[in-house]
């Protein structure tokens, strides 16, 4: 059994209204009245209020106990118990100042907070007002997201060209990418037709080996066709089979040859057919060569006669 003078003084120095009357009558006031103090409304920021959880979201009181002096329904609600101040008074708190905005703003506080999820039998009531709390932190979050962009959005810097025209910096960046892309493709492009076609053909031949090769696995058995063919058409030097065994290259193609008249000399020896008509096309550079290599030629004859004519 709790003893009796340990709860007569909490109830005269730490707890007010109803629960203390409740408490004063049942363990006796020893002839002297308590001062009921009187509510204040409002909150002031002298002191720290403790308050439910249940009361903050859902509007809702504490359940009281229940008393065993009739008539007596006192109201257990955590909000009537108050923290004494570190004066020397027991007496009523005193305001230094009225609650202004950061006050105000720390109460809202606890709003913002999750929504705590109750377990158990809950009445449609509770559920009702649980689902209006999630509600209103929803639209809460929204508010401030929207809020948070809008600020952002009149944060950003905005930049225009030269005819004053409002320039977005992701389109721009976006099209200087899309370009960028767009000239490798080509430069690919360009150096793939600078190859010759027969290199291109060997490339994707090699690729096709390749790819054929990947697929297959690696053990190798007697009966598979392919290696086999491969090793078949393999020609050794030393194979007493490959005289009759090699094929045989065709006859190859005979070009054209010029059949006219004789052709004007030239210092590479081409003869007029397949790559010449034999007309002569140039500046007159052959033919004065021609006639100086023959001046020469006939200058060094007619030195050799004369040096031989004593003789």
């Amino acid at each position: 059994m709790p003893d009796p003078a340990l709860q007569r003084y909490l109830a005269e120095h730490y707890i007010s209204g109803p629960k203390s009357d409740a408490i004063l009558k049942r363990y006796g006031d020893d002839g002297q009245k308590k001062k009921k103090r009187k509510k204040r409304e409002g909150a002031d920021g002298g002191g720290l209020l403790i308050q439910d959880e249940a009361t903050v979201w859902f509007g809702e009181e504490a359940p009281a106990e229940e008393d065993e002096e009739e008539g007596v329904a006192p109201d257990f609600s955590i909000s009537d118990v108050s923290v004494p101040s570190t004066s020397s008074k027991p007496s009523g708190w005193k305001s230094v100042r009225a609650a202004g905005p950061d006050v105000a703003q720390a109460q809202e506080t606890p709003a913002q907070a999750p929504v705590p999820i109750k377990a158990g039998l809950m009445s449609r009531e509770a559920i009702k007002a649980q689902r209006e709390a999630r509600e209103a932190q929803h639209a809460h979050e929204t508010q401030s997201a929207e809020a948070h962009a809008a600020a952002q959005e009149a944060e950003t810097t905005v930049y225009r060209d030269a005819q004053g025209r409002r320039i977005n910096v992701e389109d721009e960046e976006t099209r200087i990418r899309a370009e960028q892309l767009e000239a490798e493709r080509k430069d690919k492009e360009r150096k793939v037709w600078g190859q010759g076609v027969v290199q291109r053909r060997a490339k994707h031949a090699q690729q096709a080996e390749q790819q054929a090769v990947q697929e297959e696995g690696v053990v190798r058995h007697a009966d598979d066709a392919r290696m086999n063919d491969i090793l078949k058409e393999q020609i050794h030097p030393d194979d007493p089979a490959k005289h009759f065994l090699t094929r045989r290259a065709g006859r190859r193609a005979v070009r054209p040859t010029y059949e006219g008249p004789p052709p004007p000399p030239n210092r590479f020896g081409i003869k007029p057919g397949y790559r010449w008509d034999g007309v002569d096309r140039s500046n007159g550079f052959e033919r004065k060569l021609f006639l100086k290599l023959n001046a020469n030629e006939r200058l060094r004859a007619e030195f050799q006669a004369w040096s031989a004519e004593a003789m």
